[in-house]
């Protein structure tokens, strides 16, 4: 195998995969990186055992030649290593290895020999047998998931709880995600005439999902198969395991009368919890209070016994119902549910005592958070 290639581009690629390749796995080989020269392509992989991510280099991007193959071949070249040495090299590199599985790289007058691994042993990319497909826009998809994979739970008690659930029916896509604590769902318009079917996606694949656009494609196309999910893109293949288990039925946590619902401009409210936050951190959940005044005004409160306090007044743009709110919440859960709304005010339903709020962005139904109240 011999090739020559853009040291940045090729920098940035392996580095995208070295964050996923394995360091604690029983197959060695998974902390390394497999690198084809094709005739057409470079292809890299790299992986662990719940996520595999296939990129590939064509010869030319833009009209611009990227990647040279003088000589077609394979190799595993270990990670940790491989790409602490691109980011110190000059921009052009040329690797090449041999029978022996010798790697040679060279940028300049540099040259450095590592060893490397029979790209024979590396783990195969499963063919899966699809039973559902569909294809979604790609920046509408990562939106989605960023605006409700905060909500995942970070504990693994309950594995079903770390993923995402995806449900696909008649021409909609609903992710949901809950910790027990709070849940955040968003429903997308797609074209999708199939079954209906749902799946739980590792939060750590869908992560990477959202970092890996880099090709410029306009779409990804989803697959599901038994036990396994791919999206490809263009240039961009990821597999990922799913979790088993059942989900909890979300529906029947989310209130469907309130008490009061108040509207608030979103900017105002997000600073405002942030500033609270900076002294609630003694607190196990980021205690911050809200309390409506005068039926206009919203206090929000923070008390630490060792900094101090915290108060700030806000006018509420819109009151319904009772003008009665004095309820604690996770100042932290709070501020990550009223940051993924874009819409310029955001309305907050108080559902009574010890209920959950439900908050959703002015005149949107299809996305909806919900925070349980503190006890105190």
């Amino acid at each position: 195998m011999k090739f020559t290639i853009k040291n940045s581009l090729f920098t940035a690629i392996v580095s995208e995969l070295h964050k996923i390749c394995s360091t604690k796995s029983l197959l060695p080989i998974l902390s390394g990186i497999k690198i084809e020269a094709n005739k057409d392509s470079l292809i890299l992989t790299g992986g662990n055992s719940d996520l595999f991510i296939e990129k590939r280099i064509p010869l030319h991007i833009n009209g611009e030649t990227v990647v040279e193959v003088q000589e077609v071949g394979n190799v595993v070249v270990l990670s940790r290593h491989f790409v602490t040495l691109l980011k110190k090299l000059p921009d052009e590199i040329e690797i090449s290895s041999d029978d022996m599985q010798k790697v040679l790289i060279k940028s300049g007058n540099i040259v450095t020999r590592m060893n490397g691994l029979r790209a024979v042993d590396y783990p195969k990319l499963p063919e899966i047998k699809i039973i559902h497909s569909v294809e979604v826009d790609f920046a509408s998809l990562t939106e989605v998931i960023k605006q409700t994979i905060f909500a995942v739970s970070k504990s693994e008690a309950k594995p079903i709880l770390t993923g995402l659930k995806m449900e696909f029916i008649k021409n909609k896509l609903i992710c949901t995600a809950t910790d027990s604590h709070r849940l955040s769902c968003r429903e997308l318009k797609i074209t999708f005439l199939e079954e209906a079917h749902s799946v739980v996606v590792p939060s750590k694949s869908l992560a990477e999902l959202v970092h890996l656009k880099g090709s410029g494609s306009a779409t990804v196309h989803i697959s599901i198969a038994d036990n396994m999910i791919v999206f490809s893109a263009e240039n961009t293949i990821l597999y990922s395991v799913l979790i088993e288990g059942k989900y909890p039925n979300t529906q029947t946590l989310i209130p469907t009368d309130f008490v009061t619902r108040i509207t608030m401009n979103t900017k105002e409210l997000i600073a405002g919890i942030d500033r609270a936050c900076v002294f609630s951190e003694e607190w196990k959940h980021n205690n911050v209070q809200l309390t409506m005044i005068d039926n206009s005004i919203l206090k929000i409160t923070t008390n630490s016994a060792g900094v101090g306090t915290i108060e700030e007044r806000q006018r509420i743009s819109k009151v319904e119902g009772l003008p009665a709110i004095d309820m604690t919440f996770d100042g932290r859960f709070f501020l990550e549910a009223l940051k993924g709304i874009q819409q310029e005010e955001v309305t907050i339903s108080f559902c009574g005592v010890m209920k959950p709020a439900v908050i959703r962005p002015e005149s949107d139904v299809s996305y909806m958070q919900l925070i349980s109240p503190l006890r105190t």
